[in-house]
C-alpha cells in the first residue's frame, strides 16, 4: 500500500473509532471493518502509474473534445441547444425590439438563425488545436488536471489555447457568415436602424468577432460538460484505459 493510501486508511480507522459507542465494541469492531474495507476500495488503485493516468485523462481529453464538436457542428447544434444558443447582441435588444415592433421580425430570426449556423460551421477547426495542446502536455499538468475540479482540463485548454482557437476560428467564421447569410442580414438591419434611429447605430457591434466569441464559449460549455461526465459517469468510459483510470 502506498504511504499515502495508507495515511488516509489510517486517518480513517481513527475516525472511525472515536465514534463507537461504549459497550458495543463487538458491534463496532465488525461495523468499522466493513468501514474501512468500503473506504480503502474508494481509494484511486495504487496500482496506476503516472504515464497511465497521463494517458487515461489525454484519451479523456481526446473522447471528450470529438464529442463535444460533433454536437455542435451538426445542423442545429447551436441553434436549438438553449445553453449554446447565440442571440442578438446585447448592444443591439433595442434594435432586435425596434424591428420586431416595425413588422420585421423574420429579419430579426433570420439574423440569430444564421450567426448560430456560422458558428455551427466553425467548430470542427477547433478538434486539430486541442489534439495539439493534449499530444504536448507535460505529465505534471496532466497529473494537476487529473486531480483538480472537474472543469480543471478545460479552463487549461482555454488558458493555454483560448488564442489560437480564436486566431483559428474568426476568418471561418467571417466566411460562415458571409455564406449563412449573416453579413448581408447585418447590412439590411444597419440600414433599416439608420434610417428610423441613427442614435442606436453607434452600438452596432463587430459581428464577426461577437460570433466568434460565442462560438468559443459554446465549445468550452461543452467540453467542461463531456469532462464532467467521463469523471462521474462510467457510461461515458468508452475505452479500456478510460475505465481502469477512472473508475
Amino acid at each position: 500500500m502506498s504511504s499515502l493510501r495508507f495515511t488516509l486508511v489510517m486517518a480513517f480507522i481513527a475516525a472511525a473509532i472515536s465514534s463507537i459507542a461504549p459497550g458495543q465494541a463487538l458491534a463496532g469492531k465488525q461495523n468499522l471493518m466493513d468501514q474501512v474495507k468500503n473506504f480503502s476500495d474508494s481509494l484511486q488503485p495504487e496500482s496506476l502509474s503516472s504515464k497511465e493516468i497521463v494517458g487515461g485523462l489525454k484519451e479523456a481529453l481526446r473522447v471528450g473534445s470529438k464529442k463535444s464538436l460533433d454536437i455542435l457542428g451538426k445542423p442545429d447544434g447551436f441553434f436549438k441547444d438553449d445553453s449554446v444558443k447565440i442571440p442578438m447582441p446585447e448592444s443591439l435588444q433595442k434594435v432586435d425590439k425596434l424591428l420586431r415592433s416595425l413588422g420585421q421580425k423574420k429579419l430579426a430570426d433570420k439574423f440569430i438563425k444564421t450567426m448560430n449556423r456560422a458558428a455551427e460551421k466553425s467548430v470542427q477547426s477547433a478538434f486539430d488545436i486541442f489534439v495539439g495542446a493534449i499530444q504536448h502536455m507535460s505529465i505534471k499538468d496532466a497529473v494537476k488536471i487529473f486531480r483538480g475540479a472537474e472543469d480543471e482540463a478545460t479552463r487549461y485548454f482555454r488558458r493555454i489555447k483560448g488564442q489560437e482557437l480564436y486566431d483559428t476560428i474568426h476568418p471561418i467564421v467571417k466566411d460562415a457568415t458571409d455564406k449563412t447569410g449573416v453579413t448581408a442580414t447585418y447590412k439590411k438591419i444597419t440600414k433599416t436602424v439608420l434610417k428610423l434611429q441613427p442614435s442606436l447605430a453607434k452600438n452596432m457591434p463587430d459581428i464577426n468577432k461577437y460570433v466568434t466569441g460565442k462560438t468559443m464559449d459554446g465549445i468550452f460549455l461543452k467540453l467542461a460538460k463531456e469532462e464532467a461526465a467521463i469523471r462521474k459517469d462510467p457510461a461515458t468510459r468508452t475505452t479500456e484505459i478510460l475505465k481502469k483510470v477512472f473508475k
